[in-house]
């Protein structure tokens, strides 16, 4: 029957009824594999280009259900390309809506934004209204998968009150967006609602497994984990029955995170293992993105810094490699006719491109700031004109920006609070917003209620004319801003903007990354209460110092301190104020030592200060300043709790009797010792 049809294609391409049967066989469109290579091999062999785009797009379809999706992009390309060619506005849109859809499962949310909005232009032109339902409700998923469930509801209620007959499969598709736009932004019983009201309706395996899984999402955020577990598993169940490895993969990331929620890290870690391994066998990378983060969180929970790296280290990974693929995606979308010009025009845009392919790979494994910074100052002008180049990073928590500047060899660094609103930095990065400006004296009041405070440090930055501000975001966070500066007037325009654009999202990865590697190290070597070194970090270093004042023949001294009678605060008032007298405590000791010691929580109420370079006298003063600071504060506790400390201290300086950093450390422990065997708040050095 099928080769018959094929056939019938010789005398007249008329690909109705070939088409119908795939498009009636599309829940089960794996099994056609044989019939779609047919029809495409036909189609080449008597130049039937209509019916060629429809082969790939079905190859397309196909590669897309059986999670081969970098190869039903591929196919949907070309499919696009070929309808583009024969100016088929008609039939343009299928191959749109399925790069949308493709992208979509690739994390490629951008992209995919971008092919729905070319399909619904030719819907709008051809008058199908029906397509641009199914292209928004493609768009509003995938706002669902970029978790802006604000905007991804603004786009179904826009469906809602277009008032159009939504087909069967439409009109699940919609209630379960719904559902879970309801759920994820606390409408958990509008969610339910919507799910009983889906139950009551007939749907394929698919949607039987995500409206069980979506019931379980709003159980759990209620709190009744058991019922929330249950019906996770008979998703799970549903999934695993017919072959839906996305479904299951999903479903299993979500079972992990109630898991990690009740505290049952041993089986949320078991599940991310299987959904890990399965999500590397398909390259569900937006999966595998989400599994390796919730690794990450979890072993941090449990202070399990070397195995949180790790997977923070994967996590960083992934993020990057999915940032790459959607860089070579644009590339492929840089296509120019063949005239001398244009071929021109392509290859100084192609090396453009690899340039920034370049240094964003560059930029991105990285993870020292200062070194970014570097990195894309020794760069920038082989893309762009700059006497000036910088970023500005943003605090949240400090509610402040850090500038870092570059010209030529010099760099200036500042930190301005956030409030502080006079700066083209802080514009941009509160309104999350683009600058583009020729004259700095005649356009900055088109952002700036009076003129600009520029960065310090610089003898001729009043003279900067041109300059660029564009934010750094990560899923519409801000995290910063970036910019680019010239003397020289009216020197930038937008095309100059796109590829600071472009650098600026490889700066935003690699800066978020910096930052939560910073934080887990910092988790690794630093004690969370005082924020001093913890004990195995404050050893290692008292090693290392050794060392280096041995071979150098130097001494330096180590002091340890231990707060007198601290038990009684405890007993007293209870651990929690406890420990914020202890967190007080190393605030004021903080303030007494020098940027060049170092100190660390050895025990309890036990720490230890390293002073390299410092003989026994120094040591004594830098003892006795911190032992009066303490004995003469009052400190706060909240809820009108004030209590007096004191400390005692031992003090010794490394001398040849010292076999290792162990050796000075007991004899300093000896003299503390002492001194709590005293009078206690005293300074003891022998």
């Amino acid at each position: 029957m099928f080769n018959s049809e094929l056939n019938k294609l010789r005398e007249n391409e008329d690909i109705e009824s070939v088409r119908q049967i795939f498009f009636d066989n599309m829940d089960n469109i794996q099994e056609y594999k044989e019939q779609i290579h047919m029809l495409i091999k036909f189609s080449k062999e008597n130049k039937l280009k209509r019916s060629e785009a429809w082969g790939y797009y079905f190859l397309g379809c196909y590669n897309f259900e059986i999670y081969n999706y970098e190869a039903a992009v591929r196919n949907f390309l070309t499919s696009y390309n070929i309808f583009e060619k024969l100016n088929n506005k008609h039939e343009t849109p299928y191959p749109c809506k399925g790069l949308t859809k493709t992208y979509c499962r690739l994390g490629q949310f951008k992209l995919a934004n971008e092919w729905a909005l070319k399909g619904m232009t030719f819907c709008e032109e051809t008058g199908n209204e029906e397509a641009i339902v199914l292209f928004l409700i493609n768009t509003g998923i995938n706002y669902i998968q970029m978790k802006d469930y604000s905007k991804a509801k603004e786009i179904f209620e826009s469906i809602k009150r277009m008032n159009l007959d939504l087909t069967s499969r439409q009109g699940i598709s919609y209630m379960i967006s719904m559902a879970e736009i309801e759920i994820n932004i606390g409408s958990l019983d509008k969610g339910l609602t919507i799910i009983d009201e889906l139950q009551t309706q007939s749907y394929n395996h698919a949607n039987e497994s995500k409206i069980l899984k979506l019931k379980a999402m709003a159980l759990a955020k209620k709190g009744h984990y058991e019922a929330a577990e249950e019906y996770y598993i008979n998703s799970l169940n549903i999934s695993e029955d017919h072959g839906l490895i996305y479904e299951k993969c999903f479903t299993i990331l979500e079972l992990s995170k109630l898991y990690t929620v009740v505290e049952n890290y041993k089986r949320a870690t078991e599940l991310l293992d299987e959904t890990t391994t399965i999500s590397l066998t398909y390259k569900l990378k937006t999966i595998l993105n989400e599994s390796y983060y919730l690794a990450y969180e979890i072993y941090k929970r449990q202070k399990l810094t070397d195995i949180a790296l790790e997977y923070l280290e994967k996590h960083m990974k992934i993020k990057d490699e999915m940032y790459d693929y959607e860089q070579n995606q644009l590339i492929v979308k840089m296509k120019l006719k063949s005239t001398k010009l244009e071929a021109e025009q392509y290859k100084e845009l192609y090396n453009r491109t690899e340039l920034l392919s370049t240094i964003g790979q560059k930029i991105i494994s990285n993870l020292n700031i200062s070194s970014i910074i570097n990195i894309i100052k020794d760069e920038i002008n082989k893309l762009l004109k700059a006497d000036y180049f910088g970023i500005a990073i943003y605090d949240s928590e400090k509610d402040q920006s850090t500038y870092y500047f570059t010209k030529e060899n010099l760099q200036v660094t500042e930190t301005l609070k956030y409030s502080n609103e006079d700066t083209f930095g802080n514009y941009c990065i509160k309104n999350k917003e683009d600058i583009i400006i020729g004259n700095k004296l005649k356009e900055y009041s088109n952002y700036l209620k009076k003129a600009p405070r520029m960065i310090g440090g610089f003898s001729d930055e009043d003279k900067v004319s041109s300059l660029i501000y564009t934010p750094m975001i990560i899923n519409d966070r801000v995290v910063g801003a970036m910019s680019i500066q010239s003397t020289k007037e009216n020197l930038y325009n937008k095309d100059d903007l796109n590829i600071l654009k472009i650098l600026a999202n490889y700066t935003a990865i690699a800066v978020e990354n910096a930052i939560m590697y910073k934080k887990i190290e910092d988790i690794a070597t630093c004690d969370n209460l005082t924020k001093f070194y913890n004990k195995m970090e404050i050893l290692k270093l008292g090693d290392l110092i050794y060392e280096k004042h041995k071979n150098k023949k130097h001494n330096f001294s180590v002091i340890m301190m231990d707060l007198d009678n601290f038990k009684v605060v405890n007993d007293t008032y209870g651990h929690i104020y406890g420990d914020t007298a202890l967190s007080l405590v190393a605030e004021a000791i903080s303030k007494c030592i020098r940027s060049s010691d170092y100190i660390g929580r050895f025990g309890g109420d036990e720490f230890l200060l390293i002073c390299p370079g410092t003989g026994l006298s120094e040591a004594l003063d830098i003892a006795e300043r911190i032992r009066s600071t303490v004995e003469k504060k009052l400190f706060s506790l909240g809820d009108g709790i004030y209590v007096s400390l004191t400390l005692s201290l031992g003090v010794h300086q490394s001398d040849d009797r010292d076999e290792c950093f162990i050796d000075v450390l007991k004899r300093a422990d000896q003299y503390l010792y002492l001194a709590k065997d005293t009078d206690r708040n005293i300074v003891i050095c022998k």
